[in-house]
Order: structure tokens, then C-alpha cells, then sequence
């Protein structure tokens, strides 16, 4: 039996904007690169103002200033996420992106640029941090790149996201702006953690398959952060992030580096943390009403004064459904489908559509209203509808214009600045605005009320004009009134995140559990209690910024668009990668490159050196673009040494360097559908004869949902043609995979390629290989691949179908001490036929060739996600193929 191990190690490069995208311009602001477009300079303006000041408080709590220019990239219209991300590879920098008002009552902010702006700064600051000999040598040569082993020059990548985006969503909460530390919603999911036990190392430091599903990171994370800067100073806290870059060649000292930072070990830290919220939660109140759907997201309650409606899924690893409750008849329906996850808004009649984000095209991202097919309402792009008026008139954000806080219009004319999502009853429409931490509920422009905090949105107006609307509790998240001038508590329960009223005595509540998100019907109550004021102890610090103070600085440089951003000129030096691998049969396996690129990602260069599986070792240079309509690479390369051969074997055929090309023109992106027409030329490093030019059509429909391992269903088909000097091959292939209940799941492949070519003399036909890690992607699409064929082989016609089925079980074992934990594992069993046509006969050769196997789904140090598959592979025509093999292959990307 042969044995074979394969590590495969990624580095991939996507762009961060749409291709033809909007003319970006660049701005020096102190240390900083604000990458913008026309339409954002007010926006770019903004965060200039910011970044001047935000900088230096954070080169002050972090104890250190960073090693290079930190590259903000606002990005245009055409990008509408509710998202922003920060990344030392290939620079130091941070995206930004425009659609967060879609997101208005999740972050409990005033302003949506600023928390960007606050929140993915911590994280450059976070990263950037080489307080040690090493990592700052190899910085002044590799920059941010990789050397071997991924930490050595980036010490706190591989750092839990538990300390990540906690430590994050502390440092956003202290600029006078609010933050998710004044979610009454981020309170009640920690508390019920607590309550529940589930406050462990192990749990909350690994990023696990639990409820939740990675928002424990900010929320769990948060409230830890939240107690290490109230007990020990929030420059102790954030030192952390400096004294634990000093373990450059095992960052996974935890408790130490905690220790030096505030005097104790992370796990005494976060025991005493636990007891706190553990004793805490003893005090919150549930609901006791009546289960009418489950939940593992939480999606927003919405509704008329007929029926109340919501998006629900109930395991996180198949299609949504959306629910209707009937208030008449108090009868529920559901309904699964393509559904966006969203707040669902009625359209009309039985027509229901969610607020989402997603393609509309190959080019263009847009928020708007998406419908069970997932493609969007076309008078909706760029709209977070809130509803219709009675006289069809839609009340809307203007996604484009609510970079810093939501723009709202009815119909084509601007109505106010927001700070929550709009109630509509009837033809009124009810709001919060915020100014400082007063906030005021306002009905068609006229205030009604105010209270302090930062966390409130309307939920229903009852038949004499009362409002109803979520607020803080001491221990959560309630449901309050607003009746006579007063206010009033609703329910004693401090887990309610939504309402809607069925009528004036009960409501159809969002509850928030340790396991799940629960729907429920309950009664109303009648309590003299006003909403809960969080108070975070960083009020009452110096460093404290409070949100009327201008931060006008006369430093700040004009704005404007002297300076284009000319995404091929921006390329600079970004990083040099190197990665080892070892192999039985090929010895030391290796991939180095040197890394160039623009901080949008439009364009990367990379200069290269490796030897495959293959034993070839090929040196060269590889550049793509993905800026335009048409998206292409290409690659040039030379052979540094090629395998021994048989000194019988004809060595005339053999290439000295080459060239591959790659294009790609998508055109269609909407919804679950994509379809792209695919050019490609590949001279093949095995043969200096092989030069196929291929053309093909690549049509797919594909669904995954949550934390699902495989599609919840996918389908495509691939028509192609090549021609390899004068010889034509055409063909295709399909693939299906469907979800068949139970985490259980059925696919099927076919393809079948055809050639004219009369003989396989200088690697003519069509090419049989086996599955190999390349940096060159073999650009041929008429290639079979039989993983366990002996050798590279030729055949006039080929043919390959297969059906595979795979079961998920979610067996786990997370620590936090040991370095590895199981997070799921999956077993397969797969049939694949082959029939080979040779030239030297018309007969078709049987082969058939069974695949039996097991993935464990492994997380190593807290943080990276490995696969590691092993699988028994039988072949019945030893001629060709090994008879019996086992593979084992673990892969990851950094």
C-alpha cells in the first residue's frame, strides 16, 4: 500500500472592492494613508479628523508606535457591507466599509464610521505590536511577510479572537461615541452564558460550533475586557498586546504574557471574571410565555397590524425559514427557502423580502430588499426600506449618505439624521436620535421623550398611542411603555432583544437563551420602572472622550482629489513567504515568494520559487488583476530541476520555462447564481509540446447556511473546448450536491472529454493526471484527474463520474491548554468510474476506483482551523493506478 502525506499551505489574495469600482484618491494624514472616493471625501475628511487624534491616544495605550503606514481605505457605493476588517498581509491596514446603518440597533453607536474607525485601529495596533530582536529584523527585510513559521514576524496573528475582538470592542466604547459595551443585548447573551456555565477557557477562547457561533468573541470578550480595564487601567489591558509580541517564537504563553502585562495569569483573571458574571446572572429574570419558534441568530421582529413576521434558523446548517404569526388566529406558518437572513419587510400581499447585503452583479454589492430566491427588489438597491407609507411612499436609509449615521427619507426627500431603525404605524413613524448619550424618541420630528444611554428601538404602538420599545435593564434587555408621561416596564424578563404587540395585553417577544434564541408570546405587564442608565466605568477617566467635543485639528491636511490612487503604481513590497512540507517519495517540498501589492487588493505581484509533489522545482513570476470587467493572471516561469527519469525515457519533449494566462469574465453574480466565461493558455511544465488554449463557461447555484461544513445544496455545469496545436478537445462536466436531512449530504460529478488527436505522441490527448499542489494551476479543463494514478498518461477520450456520501457528526473536545481540539468530524465513502479511450484501440477501459475516508475538522492553538483527512483509496486496474492507497493531508492559510 502506498502512503502518501500532503500539506497544503494557502496565501491568498482577494480583491477588497468590486471590480470597476469607482476612481479612488489617497491622502498622507500623519502616519496614516486614507484610500477614498469623490463622493467620500466629506467621509474621508471625517476619518482624517480622526485618525489624527485616535492615533496618538492609541500609540499611548499600547505602549508603542507602529512600524508602518497604516493604509484606511473608505470604500465606494458599490460596496454596501455592514463590515470592516483589518489585516497586517499584504500591509497595515484596515477596509471600511459603507453599509453599517443597516446594523443600526446592533452596535448601540452613534456613529457607524467612527466604530469603524475605533474598533479596526485597535486591531492594527493589536497586530502590529514586534517587541522583540527577531520580529523587528525580520520586518526591516520581510516586512509583514511569512518566514517559515507564520508567527516569527507577526507574533499575535495566531492570538484567540476571544482577546481579538474583545479587546476591540472595549477600545470602541470609550470615545463618547457609545459602543456594544452599552448593548443591553451583549449584556444578557453574556450573563446567560454564565448562567448556564458555559464560561470557560476552553469554550470561549476557541473559536467553537457553540451558540453563539463566533459572536462570543465580542460579546463574552467584551465584558472580559470590560473588567480587565476597570480593575487594572486600560494601558495594563491593552499592554498585553506588546508583551505578548515578545514571544516571537511560541506566542502561545497566554498566562504569561497576561501576567506581565497586569500582574495576573490569564486564567486567574478570567476565574474571577467568570464568579463575577456568574453571580450576577443569579439576578436575571426569563419569560415564561409561549415557544412559538427557535433560533440559533437572532433575526429582527417585524410586522403589520395583521400578522407579525421574522426569519428564523433552527439548527444554523440548512435554509432559513421564514415565520408568519397570525394575530387573529394566533396560527403560525413557516416557510424554507433562499432566504437572505434579515429583518423581513411586507412588500404587499403575501410578498415578503428581507433587508440584506449581497452581488446584484459580478460588479456591484448592494443593500436593499431580496426576495426568497435571494435576488433583489430592482427600486430597492442602495434602500434599507423600514416600510411603506399609505400611499406606497417607501421610508428608507440612503445607504450611500449614512457612512456616519443614518440618512433617512420617505419617498425621494430627505427627512432626518437617526440613530435607530424606524417604527411605522400607519402613517406616523417613530425614531431615536442620539446627541451625546441623550437619546430621544421622536414621532414624525416631534420629541416625545429622552433617556441616557446609547441602546433603545421602537417596538409597537398600542390601539391608544403608548409606545412600546426596548431599552436596558439592569441585568439586560427589557421591554418598556411610554404612557402618560411616564415611562413603564412591560415584563420583569431581562432576556427580550425585540417585541411586537399581537395586541394591548400581550407580545410576541426575541428572547435571548445560553442555547438558543426563542419567539414567544407573553403578557403584558404593568411595572413603575424606567430604563436602565449603563454607566462604563471609562466615564469617569481622563482619557474619557465625550462626543461634544470638536476634534477639529488644524494639522488635518485639505481632502480633495489632487492625488489619484492608481491601484498598479501602489504595488509595494508587502511580504515574503516561505513554507516547508516534507514527502516520502518527493523528499522536502517547498513555496517561497515574494509578495507585492496595493492595499486595495487590486493587483498583486509575486515572484516565486517551489518544489511540488511532482519533484519538479520551477522558479518565476506571477501577477493578476482583478480592477476591471475583465479579471486575468499570468504567470511565467522556468524549470530549476526536474525529476531523475529513465535514461530509456525520450528527454526531447522536456520544457525550460513557460508561460500561463489566465482570463475571466463574469456575468452573472446575483443571488445564488454565477456564471463566468473562463480563457486560459497553460504551456505544461511536463511537456514543451503541451500549449492547450481553453475556453469554457462556467454556470453554478450554490446555498451554504451558518456553520454548515458543505453546501446546503450546489449545482454546475461546465461546457468547455481547448486546442492544443492542431488538435481540438471538447467536453464538460457537472457537479450536484444536495443536503438529504441530518447533516447528511449526496453528491454526484460527471465529465467527459473528448480529443481528435491520433495519437499521444508529444503529450497529445486528453491528460489523465493526479491531484497535485502547484502554485501554476493547471489551466486545461478537458484534464481527468484520478488521484490514484501511478503516472501522468494520455487517452483519446475520457470519461469520470462519481457519486460521494458524506455525514457530519459534531463530536468535540476543545481545550485550552492542550494544542489541538476537535471541533467536528465527517466521514465519506465515494464511488468514481473511469472510462479511458487509448489511441492504440477504440475499446474503452473500465476503471473503477473506491474512496473511503474520515475529515476531523481540528483547531490548533485556539486559533488555527485545520482540516486533516484521511482516506483509503482501492483502484481495480493496477496498471495505471496504485491498487491500495492511504492519503493523509492537512492544509491551513495564512
Amino acid at each position: 500500500m502506498k502512503k502518501i502525506l500532503f500539506l497544503s499551505i494557502a496565501t491568498a489574495l482577494v480583491a477588497n472592492v468590486v471590480p470597476h469600482d469607482e476612481a479612488y484618491y489617497t491622502k498622507k494624514v500623519r502616519n496614516t494613508e486614507l484610500i477614498y472616493t469623490e463622493q467620500n471625501i466629506p467621509f474621508a475628511t471625517q476619518a482624517a479628523e480622526v485618525e489624527m487624534l485616535l492615533q496618538p491616544l492609541y500609540e499611548d495605550k499600547f505602549g508603542y508606535k507602529m512600524d508602518e503606514t497604516l493604509h484606511v481605505g473608505l470604500t465606494s457605493e458599490y460596496n454596501q457591507v455592514a463590515n470592516g476588517f483589518s489585516t497586517q498581509s499584504p500591509n497595515n491596514r484596515q477596509i471600511n466599509y459603507i453599509g453599517g446603518a443597516i446594523m443600526v440597533d446592533y452596535f448601540s453607536s452613534t456613529s457607524w464610521l467612527n466604530t469603524l474607525l475605533y474598533h479596526e485601529t485597535t486591531h492594527n495596533y493589536q497586530l502590529n505590536a514586534k517587541d522583540n530582536i527577531i520580529s523587528s529584523s525580520l520586518h526591516t527585510v520581510l516586512r509583514n511577510g511569512v518566514f517559515f513559521i507564520p508567527w516569527f514576524t507577526i507574533p499575535n496573528m495566531v492570538e484567540s479572537s476571544f482577546l481579538l475582538e474583545g479587546n476591540a470592542v472595549l477600545n470602541e466604547s470609550w470615545h463618547g461615541n457609545g459602543g456594544r459595551l452599552y448593548s443591553g443585548r451583549f449584556k444578557i447573551a453574556t450573563l446567560m452564558q454564565a448562567k448556564a456555565g458555559y464560561l470557560t477557557p476552553a469554550r470561549v477562547y476557541n473559536d467553537n460550533f457553540f451558540f453563539l457561533y463566533g459572536t462570543h468573541f465580542y460579546t463574552l470578550g467584551g465584558f472580559y475586557q470590560k473588567y480587565l480595564a476597570k480593575n487594572y487601567g486600560l494601558k495594563k489591558t491593552n499592554s498585553y498586546w506588546r508583551e505578548h509580541s515578545q514571544d516571537w517564537y511560541w506566542p502561545f504563553f497566554t498566562n504569561n504574557s497576561m501576567q506581565r502585562a497586569i500582574g495576573v495569569d490569564f486564567e486567574s483573571s478570567f476565574d474571577t471574571w467568570r464568579k463575577e458574571m456568574e453571580s450576577e446572572a443569579e439576578n436575571v429574570t426569563l419569560t415564561d410565555g409561549e415557544p412559538i419558534a427557535t433560533s440559533q441568530y437572532f433575526y429582527p421582529l417585524n410586522g403589520d397590524k395583521d400578522e407579525i413576521y421574522f426569519i428564523i434558523n433552527e439548527n444554523a446548517r440548512t435554509q432559513p425559514d421564514l415565520v408568519v404569526y397570525d394575530k387573529n388566529s394566533s396560527k403560525t406558518t413557516k416557510d424554507s427557502d433562499s432566504w437572505l437572513a434579515g429583518k423581513v419587510i411586507k412588500v404587499s400581499k403575501n410578498s415578503y423580502m428581507t433587508q440584506a447585503s449581497s452581488h446584484t452583479s459580478p460588479w456591484r454589492i448592494y443593500e436593499g430588499l431580496y426576495d426568497d430566491d435571494a435576488l433583489i427588489l430592482e427600486q430597492s438597491k442602495g434602500k434599507i426600506i423600514q416600510g411603506y407609507l399609505s400611499d406606497g411612499r417607501s421610508v428608507y436609509f440612503d445607504v450611500a449618505k449614512s457612512y456616519d449615521q443614518p440618512q433617512l427619507y420617505i419617498g425621494s426627500k430627505f427627512y432626518d439624521v437617526v440613530n435607530s431603525s424606524v417604527y411605522i404605524d400607519a402613517d406616523d413613524i417613530y425614531y431615536f436620535k442620539q446627541k451625546g448619550k441623550k437619546r430621544t424618541l421622536y414621532k414624525n420630528r416631534e420629541p416625545l421623550f429622552s433617556l441616557s444611554g446609547y441602546y433603545s428601538y421602537v417596538s409597537g404602538v398600542d390601539s391608544k398611542g403608548d409606545v412600546y420599545f426596548i431599552a436596558n435593564t439592569k441585568y439586560g434587555s427589557g421591554l418598556f411603555c411610554y404612557k402618560d408621561k411616564k415611562f413603564k416596564r412591560v415584563s420583569s424578563a431581562d432576556t427580550i432583544i425585540d417585541a411586537r404587540l399581537i395586541d394591548d395585553k400581550t407580545a410576541l417577544v426575541a428572547t435571548m437563551g445560553s442555547d438558543e434564541f426563542t419567539y414567544e408570546k407573553i403578557a403584558l405587564e404593568d411595572i413603575d420602572e424606567a430604563p436602565y442608565e449603563e454607566v462604563l466605568f471609562v466615564e469617569n477617566e481622563p482619557y474619557y472622550r465625550k462626543a461634544d467635543i470638536s476634534i477639529h485639528h488644524k494639522e488635518i491636511p485639505k481632502i480633495d482629489k489632487e492625488d489619484n490612487y492608481y491601484s498598479f503604481l501602489n504595488m509595494n513590497y508587502s511580504s515574503t513567504n516561505f513554507a516547508m512540507a516534507n514527502s516520502d517519495d518527493a523528499g522536502l517540498l517547498f513555496n517561497a515568494s515574494v509578495n507585492f501589492a496595493d492595499p486595495l487588493m487590486q493587483n498583486s505581484l509575486s515572484v516565486f520559487a517551489m518544489k511540488n509533489a511532482d519533484e519538479y522545482i520551477l522558479g518565476g513570476a506571477s501577477y493578476s488583476n482583478s480592477q476591471y470587467f475583465l479579471q486575468y493572471s499570468l504567470s511565467a516561469y522556468g524549470i530549476i530541476d526536474r525529476p531523475d527519469v529513465n535514461s530509456s525515457v525520450d528527454t526531447s519533449d522536456e520544457r525550460d520555462f513557460g508561460i500561463t494566462a489566465n482570463a475571466t469574465l463574469p456575468f452573472i453574480n446575483a443571488g445564488k447564481y454565477n456564471a463566468s466565461l473562463i480563457g486560459s493558455y497553460y504551456q505544461d511544465y511536463e511537456s514543451n509540446s503541451r500549449t492547450p488554449i481553453s475556453l469554457s463557461l462556467s454556470m453554478l447555484r450554490a446555498e451554504q447556511y451558518g456553520v454548515s461544513m458543505y453546501p446546503y445544496s450546489f449545482y454546475s455545469i461546465k461546457p468547455y473546448f481547448s486546442v492544443d496545436r492542431d488538435d481540438n478537445a471538447y467536453g464538460g462536466s457537472a457537479k450536484f450536491s444536495h443536503n438529504i436531512g441530518a447533516e447528511w449530504y449526496i453528491s454526484a460529478k460527471a465529465q467527459y472529454s473528448q480529443s481528435d488527436a491520433k495519437s499521444a505522441v508529444d503529450s497529445r490527448g486528453i491528460k489523465i493526471s493526479k491531484s497535485l499542489i502547484s502554485k501554476l494551476t493547471d489551466s486545461d479543463p478537458t484534464t481527468i484527474v484520478m488521484e490514484s494514478l501511478k503516472d501522468t498518461s494520455y487517452a483519446k477520450s475520457a470519461t469520470d463520474a462519481g457519486v460521494t456520501l458524506r455525514s457530519v457528526f459534531n463530536l468535540s473536545a476543545y481545550f485550552f491548554t492542550f494544542p489541538i481540539s476537535l471541533r467536528r468530524e465527517s466521514i465519506f465513502a465515494t464511488y468514481n468510474y473511469f472510462g479511458l479511450e487509448s489511441f492504440a484501440s477504440s475499446d474503452i477501459v473500465d476503471i473503477n476506483e473506491a474512496q473511503a475516508g474520515i475529515i476531523f475538522d481540528t483547531l490548533w492553538f485556539n486559533a488555527l482551523a485545520i482540516p486533516v483527512s484521511m482516506k483509503y483509496i482501492y483502484n481495480d486496474n493496477s496498471d495505471i493506478a496504485d491498487e491500495s492507497s492511504f492519503k493523509v493531508s492537512l492544509g491551513f492559510a495564512f
